[in-house]
């Protein structure tokens, strides 16, 4: 009866992670990088958690734990780069979270596929856990001094406490999985929904905690200066408009402020919200190529300054403008017509 109960809460809390990890990867309606990455870390560490379950209740094959093993090894570029992507939006994070895991499954497939098992049961396993160590050691490295701040309580954006809160997290289910080879094995997998559900609830009374605190006070004068020097900074010189992916969140993370603060300079400082705010940027970015690249398609200028799709972009261009892009640049094709500066 009691391997019954552990079996049920841990098979819970899989079934959970499961649900949230499909929920990022395929159901939420728009996407983000971090969406995907977060997504892929859940799904490694159910199917990782999974495998345990089963070889509890001895009904695991060796090809199953063998893929538990590399779901295991796959969890350490998924919380680095996960992490890496939460500090800074535009970066190589995903790129290079696909080259790590093509690495690894490049070369653990073919060792399932030509290695005997027994040999998989010590020397590989050796080489799996050094390999996720070696990941969680570069995500700590990464995360020193976002760390530092949590754990002396000093103020963390809202992408860096998620990006320190994730790692622990694992961590601690990673330690959690060690523990259990030497007493009982269901309590890594029992471990890992305890762990899930102290972080769903964690981040969702502390995003509530950081919204009634935030909209109970004015900026300050100068800190609402600082912000603003900051953020022109990271539109006018860095660009940063014209990442794809760029949210309120890592807008957030770069100026190392939680995103009810960043919502509220826009909007009673600037009288705009984030979108509206972003999309004059692309905006006139996409005028000043449409004046002088005459050769570049409407499409391609769209993707350059940051929009994700045609659609987005005729809309945002239109509602600002008061005409599509495509009669905006004809304006400059027509015999005679001066160039006129693109609105502000």
């Amino acid at each position: 009866m009691t391997e019954k109960i552990l079996f049920f809460f841990s098979a819970l809390g899989v079934f959970n992670a499961l649900v949230l990890a499909s929920y990022l990867l395929l159901l939420k309606r728009k996407r983000s990088m971090s969406d995907y990455l977060l997504g892929s870390l859940l799904l490694f560490l159910v199917i990782r958690v999974s495998v345990s379950c089963f070889h509890y209740f001895d009904a695991v094959t060796t090809d199953l734990i063998r893929f538990g093993l590399v779901a295991n090894l796959l969890i350490g570029p998924s919380v680095l780069f996960t992490s890496q992507h939460l500090m800074a939006s535009k970066n190589k994070s995903v790129s290079q979270f696909l080259v790590h895991t093509g690495l690894c499954l490049l070369v653990l497939l073919p060792l399932w596929l030509f290695v005997d098992f027994a040999t998989w049961d010590w020397k590989i396993r050796f080489v799996i856990h050094t390999g996720l160590f070696v990941y969680l050691v570069a995500t700590a490295l990464r995360l020193r001094m976002p760390i530092k701040n949590f754990i002396t309580s000093r103020p963390l954006s809202s992408n860096e406490r998620k990006a320190v809160i994730i790692f622990l997290a694992v961590s601690l289910i990673c330690v959690g999985f060690a523990v259990s080879l030497w007493t009982n094995y269901i309590l890594g997998p029992l471990n890992f929904s305890v762990i899930f559900y102290l972080t769903i609830y964690y981040f969702f009374t502390h995003n509530q905690a950081d919204e009634k605190r935030v909209t109970q006070k004015q900026v300050d004068p100068s800190a609402f200066t600082r912000i603003n020097d900051k953020l022109q900074q990271l539109m006018e010189v860095e660009k940063l408009y014209k990442d794809p992916d760029l949210s309120l969140d890592l807008l957030a993370g770069r100026l190392a402020i939680s995103r009810h603060l960043l919502s509220q300079v826009l909007n009673e400082n600037l009288q705009k919200n984030f979108h509206l705010f972003i999309n004059e940027y692309r905006v006139n970015e996409a005028c000043k190529v449409l004046e002088t690249h005459q050769h570049y398609s409407i499409e391609a200028i769209g993707h350059e300054v940051g929009f994700n799709s045609r659609s987005s972009f005729f809309a945002a261009f239109k509602k600002k403008v008061g005409m599509t892009p495509a009669r905006y640049r004809d304006q400059f094709n027509q015999p005679g017509t001066g160039k006129s500066t693109s609105p502000n």
